[in-house]
């Protein structure tokens, strides 16, 4: 095949993937008196696995703009969340009850309204994002690991170490912090050393925090996201 003519079968085919992919769905979840909203994207297949966001602190859903093509190229269905008292969800910054809005909240509202599959979910956060994001996966059995970008041991009363170590000492994370980022650097190395369960940790230079990443390293980052979810959900499959 000439060169200019793979080039047109490789874009048709690129352009009938994209169009292949369904819409995204603005929705709300009501948890006691909060409005909770969340933009859900479908995959083009119906057992794929879902891959939920969660934001940084004083953030919202948009940090997630970057990636979220590059997971639905990958073939992902994705629920990217506003946390509660942020971006377009009401409600207290009460961040025991945002653990619970992850779980079981918005992963209930995936298996009642038919989006779960045997395929399960993986959990990405920011900052105190990333850990609700340990937490909420180790309190989900579906859940079959979590991406913390910039977890720390204790943000505001949200300590997900105990769930790390135990809670998915039977399933997987994934643990990056940049060097200069003090308080995260010291916790995934600490998580690092007492995780017992699949756990991989990588450090970059600087200080960025949390989705903050993708500013500055974001093809390292997304790559590795993507090979590590896909070895994930490859290995839970076999």
């Amino acid at each position: 095949m000439r060169p200019a003519l793979a080039f047109i079968v490789i874009l048709l085919t690129l352009t009938t993937a994209a169009q292949n992919q369904p819409d995204p769905q603005t929705i709300t979840l009501q948890r006691d008196s909060a409005t909770l909203t969340a933009d859900f994207h479908p995959a083009a297949e119906p057992d794929a696995p879902v891959i939920l966001l969660l934001h940084m602190l004083n953030s919202n859903r948009a940090a997630y703009a970057p990636l979220i093509p590059d997971l639905r190229e990958a073939g992902y269905a994705i629920l990217n969340i506003d946390l509660r008292g942020h971006g377009a969800s009401g409600g207290p910054r009460d961040w025991d009850l945002a653990v619970n809005d992850v779980a079981p909240g918005w992963i209930s509202w995936l298996a009642e309204n038919d989006h779960l599959s045997e395929s399960g979910l993986a959990i990405i956060g920011g900052s105190i994002g990333a850990n609700v994001a340990l937490i909420s996966c180790a309190q989900a059995p579906v859940c079959r690991g979590a991406i913390a970008l910039s977890p720390g041991l204790d943000y505001r009363g949200v300590k997900p170490e105990s769930a790390l170590v135990d809670g998915l000492a039977d399933r997987a994370a994934l643990l990056v912090a940049s060097q200069n980022d003090a308080s995260s650097e010291t916790a995934i190395r600490q998580m690092f050393l007492n995780a017992k369960g699949g756990v991989t940790a990588r450090l970059y230079r600087g200080r960025a925090h949390g989705t903050r990443l993708f500013d500055s390293e974001y093809d390292s980052v997304s790559a590795m996201i993507l090979n590590w979810l896909a070895e994930l959900f490859e290995a839970d499959g076999e």
